[in-house]
Formats: C-alpha cells, sequence, structure tokens
C-alpha cells in the first residue's frame, strides 16, 4: 500500500514539475463572484461582482494581476449593471434604481478610482429590462444601451443622443470609434432571438441583420480592425442547437454563421468568448450542471479551434483576453488566469503546448500539440508502461482506453529530438 502511495506521489509530482498549466486558479475574491472584467493591462483591472455578504454588487480592482483585488470606493450602490474604464482610476459605472421615476438608469463617471463620483445622467432615462451595457473609449466618447435605448455622448456626458431600436433589448455592443460600431439585442420575446444592428454614423442609422432562431440573443460582440467583427449567441438554456459565431467581413453589412465544433463534448454550450484580433480568439464551453468547463483558442478566425486547457467552473460568466495573459471567472471565490510563464525542459524554454480533451474522460480522448508527436507512452499509477504507439508525426491524434480501469495516468509525448513532455490523464 504505502508503496503504491509513493508511486503515485511520485508521479504527481513529476506532471507539477514538468508541465505547466495553462490556466490556473487564482482563488482571490471570497464570498464573490464575478460578472464582468475589465482589465486595462496585464495587471491593473477592475471586475463588477456580486459580493454573497452583502447582498450586493461592487466594483474590485487589482493592480498585481488577480493576486489581491480591493474595493474601490464611493458608490454605495445595490444594482450595478456595467462598468466601463478607459484607463486607470477613470471610469463609468451603470447603476439602476428603480425608485427614481424620471431616471431609473444612472450612469456616473470617477477620476480617482471612486473617491468622487459625477452624476452624467440625461435628466430622464429608459428602466429597460433589468440589462444595461456601457462602453467609453476616451473621457468623450461613449456609448450606452438601456432596453431599446441607444444613449450616445461625445463630450463625457455633458449632453446625450438617443437613438430607439426596433422593439428589442440592447445587450452587447462594440464601438471602434465615434461612427462605427455592432450591437447585439434580444428580441423581447420568450423565442430569444437576437439581431446584429451595425452602424458608421453613430447609431444615427442602423444596417440590421436578424438570426431568427431560437435561443440567438447575442451577448457579446467583437469588432476588430480591418472591419471584422465577431457576433457571439451565449447559451444558458439547455437546448440542442449546435454552438455558432456570427462573422462579419464588412462592419456587420452581412454575416455568416460558423458552427463550432464541440469534439464530441456531450450537449456543450458556448459560454463566453474573446477575441484579440482578426484571427486570434479564445472560447469556453461546458455543458448544462458539470462543473468542467473547456477552453478552446483559434487563430485562423473562427475556422477552427484547438483545445487549451479544462477549468473547474460550475458557472462561467467573463473571459478577457489582455496583451499576455487572460482571465476568466464565473464561480464563487474562483477566477482562472492564463499562465504565460516558462519553464525549462532539458536546457531548453518553451511554452506548454500539450492540451488533452475531454479530461476526465471515459477512456476515449484527443491530444492536439504544437510540436509534432513521435511516440506516446501512457503509464499507470505505479509506473507500468500500459500503451504505447508510434504516431509518424503527428499533431493531432484520438486514443481509445475504453475499458482502461478508473484512476490517474501519465501521458508522455516525445518527438525526433527527444523533446518530452508530460501530461496527467483521468479516467472516470
Amino acid at each position: 500500500m504505502y508503496k503504491k502511495l509513493f508511486s503515485i506521489l511520485t508521479l504527481l509530482m513529476v506532471i507539477s514539475r514538468v508541465v505547466i498549466g495553462q490556466w490556473v486558479e487564482l482563488n482571490t475574491i471570497q464570498n464573490q463572484t464575478i460578472k464582468k472584467f475589465n482589465f486595462i493591462t496585464d495587471d491593473i483591472g477592475y471586475a463588477l461582482i456580486y459580493d454573497l455578504s452583502n447582498n450586493k454588487e461592487l466594483v474590485l480592482k487589482t493592480i498585481d494581476g488577480g493576486n489581491q483585488w480591493d474595493s474601490i470606493a464611493g458608490l454605495n450602490l445595490l444594482e450595478f449593471m456595467d462598468i466601463s474604464f478607459i484607463k486607470d482610476s477613470v471610469g463609468f459605472s451603470v447603476y439602476r434604481d428603480l425608485n427614481n421615476l424620471n431616471s431609473p438608469m444612472k450612469i456616473y463617471k470617477t477620476n480617482d478610482d471612486g473617491n468622487n463620483w459625477l452624476d452624467i445622467s440625461p435628466s430622464t432615462t429608459n428602466a429597460g429590462m433589468g440589462n444595461s451595457v456601457v462602453q467609453f473609449l476616451d473621457e468623450n466618447v461613449g456609448f450606452w444601451g438601456v432596453g431599446s435605448v441607444l444613449y450616445k455622448t461625445i463630450n463625457g456626458g455633458n449632453t446625450w443622443d438617443t437613438t430607439l431600436l426596433n422593439n428589442v433589448s440592447i445587450m452587447s455592443m462594440d464601438f471602434i470609434d465615434q461612427n462605427n460600431g455592432v450591437i447585439g439585442t434580444w428580441d423581447n420575446s420568450f423565442f430569444y432571438s437576437g439581431s446584429m444592428y451595425s452602424t458608421n454614423d453613430g447609431g444615427n442609422t442602423f444596417n440590421i441583420f436578424n438570426l431568427n432562431t431560437y435561443s440567438t440573443v447575442v451577448n457579446h460582440v467583437n469588432y476588430m480592425s480591418n472591419n471584422t467583427v465577431y457576433a457571439s449567441c451565449i447559451e444558458v438554456w439547455s437546448n440542442e442547437r449546435t454552438p455558432f459565431i456570427s462573422k462579419s467581413l464588412d462592419g456587420g453589412i452581412s454575416w455568416d454563421s460558423i458552427p463550432i465544433d464541440t469534439f464530441n463534448i456531450y450537449n456543450a454550450k458556448l459560454k463566453t468568448v474573446d477575441f484579440t484580433d482578426d484571427l486570434n480568439g479564445k472560447i469556453v464551453l461546458k455543458t448544462l450542471y458539470s462543473d468542467t468547463a473547456y477552453v478552446f483558442k483559434t487563430n485562423d478566425g473562427a475556422q477552427s479551434w484547438v483545445f487549451e486547457d479544462t477549468v473547474f467552473l460550475y458557472d462561467v460568466k467573463d473571459l478577457q483576453i489582455t496583451e499576455n495573459t487572460a482571465y476568466l471567472g464565473g464561480d464563487v471565490n474562483e477566477i482562472y488566469k492564463l499562465n504565460s510563464t516558462v519553464d525549462v525542459i532539458n536546457g531548453s524554454k518553451y511554452k506548454a503546448a500539450i492540451s488533452i480533451y475531454p479530461n476526465p474522460n471515459n477512456g476515449v480522448f484527443y491530444i492536439n500539440s504544437s510540436f509534432t508527436i513521435y511516440e506516446m507512452k501512457i503509464f499507470n499509477t505505479q509506473g507500468k508502461l500500459i500503451f504505447q504507439k508510434r504516431v509518424n508525426n503527428n499533431k493531432q491524434l484520438e486514443i481509445n482506453l475504453s475499458g482502461s480501469p478508473k484512476g490517474i495516468y501519465l501521458i508522455q509525448l516525445i518527438n525526433q529530438i527527444d523533446k518530452v513532455e508530460n501530461k496527467r490523464l483521468i479516467i472516470k
């Protein structure tokens, strides 16, 4: 028994020493759950959170990459809707107060991390449907969606112009300047159909593209350079529709629907997404009532996806990619951060490049690698070789070990210059 326990511990020590986990859990927001990230740099960022201890929304700030979060001073409000920080200490927050009959939605600005807040709300505002989104491009130009009303300012909130959309609620938006942007909507029905409203005149007029499909509320928009736009339907309900992303190459005038390969993850849902440019982005897939979520990445504009890592979240709320890392959150007490550190293997530096999915699994799984695999070996916890295969210089493998005992295994991947990488495998 002691020999077996020693073998298991040795195996886990080898795995933790050799393999770099691509996503690491920070555990730095006790009794709080992330609703939205708003990072300015890799290290400086804000988060809109729900505090279970006080039953209210708060705005937190980190200056050390998520290791420590502090509540910023100022507004003691119960129902924050959204935040938009444009630089360190300068940002905007949206709040709903249904007791205020003239302006049930309020917007505030701070220049000093919340020590002082300026009310820049219009004299009258729409109440909305319980959702509001705000985006400021700088201290002067900003957009704010409340229900079917789009508010726009070009002078920091001194004055606001309004545009009424066609009986839809604004759920997401992304503008690249004061004229060009795309808004994602919900049709206000229990059919939950979505549409994309694109504009090139700051919201005075729109080109409308209706999805006309059940459960397609457009909860996320990424407007990139060269008029490339991604519009994503983040799924909540248990339906059998294949996840997809809508993509436009002409600023939202025309759209293509790109199905997402779910890699045999049963009933997988698209939970969150973020793109950094025309080609590169990440998505998170998970199934209902599961604590396992799967992160995938693309470098060809959503045409194909490569598994990156597994994270353990029952709920997934937001993903934000920064210049050199990324953040993912949703569950109480849990934030995941992309590990961008570099380790040394056999005297040479490299970044972790092996992905196994799903993991845990029932013995059938896939392997993706950024380096060419020459040989693969699988060991059990006693160090016994149970599977070995020459794979003829592949980067993608499908392995079937169904019928193998449940437990922890070590996968060893070797290329032709004897570079070795190890990964943990769990068969359940």
